[in-house]
């Protein structure tokens, strides 16, 4: 950091001084035609801040950012150009030249000064080139910005009272109240212009008075607005500090972004991704990313309109640019992408915070968690010092822009902490065993779950900590390790189901009696850990032994009483969801957040199983869930796959019978007697099971994959692993995934598993390609990449 300090306070000095006594031409307001380091839509920065002509070289300030963990480098051969004339490059302060810096923790921006061969004093405009190379670094066309403002168009407007972007205009539009205005009307009088925009139908007169010291005077209809030229990449800092800390709740209501965009100056490697510009965020119900969309005009324009649950932090279609922002419901917002310029501005009644974080955007500089099996405090530690060095960060911003809004730095520092929890969560599956130890969960108890922000929509990684958390509760609470798979009994749910019915009146039952349940749960837990799944006699010693013991014996009686057997029938389809009820009581959880937990809930078994809900999981939504947003979700989904079941595919040609397979318990036989009558054609095998969300993802492009791939003669083959009928038929008629050349197997489990072992099947799901003469090509046929899978069948044409 001291490094980093000296540089910074040498490019304050310069600003002060002008660096050397001979006396410079400076240019403190750049602007560029093109930054071919921007173009890219990475997010990263390479911006020129300030240029000095000296007799004996000509300097150049650069501020430069990446990502953490990533790196840069400038290369010796780095010239200036004017015309066909280089200008070396004779050393830089701040970065080694010809050697590549690594950006990690807080050195991920610097403060740079290039000294070049002299440039000609009367210089207008030259460029920055790094080298000929495709990917090195260019900035064509840098001139002095006091020129450019001067000239109007194409030019950026800031409110000065207010620090917002209020008009920008631009050779064949301008922009103003998020909204793009043709020109009805220009006249120009020396340096005063007055305009007639037009929109939708509507008009509206500007009139811009002279510039002077970079502001002009902009009245716009009858308001008069005092503006300053926004020269910068970002908008500048705002000129008051607001103190106001609240996001927009509207109760996890739905309600309507409308966010219109506009990419400027594409260049063709970001218009070949498409002509769609998406907007996505985390479904906090669901668990789902949800995407919006909106077409691209020839311009670059869009429009996408974003139903909001609530205030939610979004991320925009990181194949055309890399930006991730919050958006409030009921709001309008513009966001200017300018790929040349490198500018990102947006416009609206209440995009302060929306500037800022596009402005001063701090990353979690956490990049994976690393290796398995990992001591658990050591990553414990490791995870809680990068939140201490992000956090050193936000705070370092925030010292050096003392205007930041309450809002930004609370939101900033709300990601941090929450990024912390997810990475310390998500780290159970790194740990051995997923024994956490009891100081982590203290820590992440005290320091995520007690201090969540509100709304809960507010950080998209508030949904992923708070399944791992919960989880990590009820699975340490209630599972037991047994090595290869954990096992969950149904003892503790019951308890707590009882005492649920006895508080509410509605069943006697004794705290003795319950004591009695307690023991049968603690002492089943025992039996179940003692025995082997490789010593089925044994277990069954043990079972008879645990039997004969008189709790055991009286335990049973008291489950079989009438009243008591009642309830547990009824409750059982509810047994999974009650471990979880019994931990966020003990907890603590607000009833939005429980509304939410539990829709989440439901719609995992309905994902899951690709099944209704059973009676007892409906009622107990409809009396329990408050929250008409969260109840209308999961019902609705519940309602598709009773729609789905409603549906006969029985006779459909695509689903075949294992009978002709009866006896067989060789994988390979098997599949080759599967195979057998589709010898001749190519045939694209997926292993499967409904229970696989990747596998269930793949499957909803099979309309896509069959019209891509027509022209092959193909046979689709698909062999479910561990699935129910019902969930098999419901995801085969949910996707419809049938035709004439598709073909489905529901095996026998014990049949599915020697074809995956002879197969050599480790992952879901797993594709094979088999040839014409029945031979398994060792060949990547994943149709999530059909242009890939499309130039092998090519091939084998």
């Amino acid at each position: 950091m001291k490094g980093k300090f000296i540089i910074t306070l040498l490019f304050a000095m310069l600003s002060i001084v002008g660096y050397a006594k001979d006396k410079s031409v400076v240019w403190n307001e750049i602007a560029v035609e093109a930054n071919k380091y921007t173009d890219i839509g990475s997010g990263s920065v390479l911006d020129i801040r300030r240029v000095e002509f000296a007799d004996d070289e000509t300097r150049i300030m650069m501020h430069v950012e990446k990502f953490p963990n990533s790196w840069i480098k400038f290369v010796k051969g780095t010239t200036l150009r004017i015309g066909e004339k280089r200008y070396a490059l004779k050393g830089c302060d701040g970065m080694e030249l010809d050697k590549e810096v690594y950006f990690k923790d807080s050195n991920w921006k610097a403060d740079l000064i290039f000294h070049f061969e002299p440039l000609p004093n009367n210089t207008s405009k030259f460029d920055f080139i790094e080298g000929d190379n495709e990917w090195d670094f260019k900035i064509f066309g840098v001139s002095n910005g006091e020129y450019k403002a001067k000239l109007l168009f194409p030019s950026n407007w800031r409110n000065d009272k207010t620090g917002d972007w209020v008009i920008g205009f631009y050779d064949y539009f301008a922009i103003y109240d998020c909204k793009f205005w043709n020109y009805k009307k220009k006249v120009q009088k020396g340096d005063k212009y007055s305009f007639v925009l037009e929109n939708d139908g509507k008009e509206l007169t500007v009139s811009v008075d002279k510039y002077k010291e970079g502001r002009r005077s902009i009245t716009i209809g009858k308001t008069k607005h005092n503006c300053s030229f926004i020269k910068g990449n970002t908008l500048p800092d705002y000129p008051t500090k607001d103190t106001s800390t609240t996001f927009k709740d509207s109760h996890y209501v739905t309600d309507t972004v409308t966010f219109i965009g506009w990419l400027k100056d594409m260049p063709d490697n970001v218009k070949a991704k498409g002509n769609e510009f998406d907007v996505s965020y985390m479904n906090i119900f669901t668990n789902d990313q949800q995407s919006f969309y909106g077409k691209i005009d020839s311009l670059g324009r869009f429009v996408v309109k974003c139903p909001l649950i609530n205030t939610s932090t979004v991320m925009f279609d990181w194949t055309h640019i890399y930006v991730s922002s919050v958006f409030e419901p009921g709001e309008t917002y513009l966001m200017l992408y300018d790929f040349k310029e490198g500018k990102k501005l947006f416009m609206g009644n209440n995009s302060r915070l929306q500037n800022e974080m596009m402005a001063h955007y701090i990353y979690w500089l956490h990049n994976g968690l690393g290796e398995r099996e990992i001591d658990a405090h050591k990553q414990f530690e490791d995870i809680k010092a990068i939140k201490e060095k992000t956090m050193d960060l936000i705070n370092g911003v925030v010292a050096a822009h003392p205007t930041l809004s309450d809002r930004y730095i609370n939101y900033m520092k709300d990601m941090c902490r929450t990024s912390e929890g997810r990475d310390l969560m998500q780290g159970r599956f790194y740990i051995k065993d997923r024994n956490i130890p009891d100081d982590y969960l203290q820590y992440v108890g005290e320091n995520h779950w007690q201090k969540r922000s509100k709304p809960y929509t507010l950080h998209r990684d508030f949904c992923t900590f708070t399944r791992d958390y919960i989880d990590q509760l009820v699975f340490q609470r209630y599972s037991i390790n047994k090595g290869r798979y954990f096992y969950t009994p149904n003892n503790e749910a019951m308890i707590y189901i009882l005492k649920k019915y006895r508080d509410a009146g509605n069943v006697s039952i004794t705290d003795d009696e319950f004591a009695l349940m307690q023991r049968y749960a603690d002492g089943y837990k025992e039996l179940i850990i003692k025995q082997d799944d490789e010593k089925p006699e044994e277990n069954q010693r043990l079972s008879d032994e645990f039997d004969a013991q008189e709790y055991v014996k009286q335990y049973n009686s008291l489950i079989e009483r009438e009243d008591i057997h009642k309830i547990i029938t009824e409750e059982v389809p509810l047994l999974f969801f009650y471990n979880t009820l019994c931990v966020l009581d003990s907890i603590g959880c607000d009833k939005d957040l429980r509304d939410i937990i539990t829709v989440n809930n439901f719609y995992n078994i309905l994902d899951h199983s690709r099944q209704p809900l059973n009676e007892r999981a409906v009622q107990y939504i409809e009396e329990n869930v408050t929250m008409p947003a969260a109840k209308a979700i999961v019902l609705a989904e519940n309602d598709k796959y009773i729609a789905i079941q409603s549906r006969d595919i029985s006779k459909s040609p695509s689903l075949k019978s294992a009978e002709d397979l009866a006896n067989m318990s060789d994988g390979e036989k098997i599949l080759r007697k599967i195979i057998e009558p589709y010898k001749g054609k190519i045939i694209l095998l997926d292993i499967w099971g409904t229970w696989c969300g990747p596998c269930k993802e793949a499957l909803s492009h099979s309309a896509e994959e069959y019209e891509r791939l027509k022209d092959f003669d193909i046979v689709y083959l698909y062999l479910a692993d561990n699935s129910s009928d019902e969930s098999w038929k419901n995801v085969i008629k949910e996707y419809n995934v049938t035709g004439d050349n598709v073909v489905h197997y529901n095996l026998p489990q014990d049949q599915q598993k020697a074809i995956e072992n002879f197969l050599g099947v480790h992952s879901f799901p797993t594709y094979k390609l088999i040839d014409r003469n029945g031979n398994i090509l060792d060949v990547n046929a994943d149709p999530r990449d059909l242009n890939a899978l499309a130039r092998l069948l090519e091939q084998m044409k």
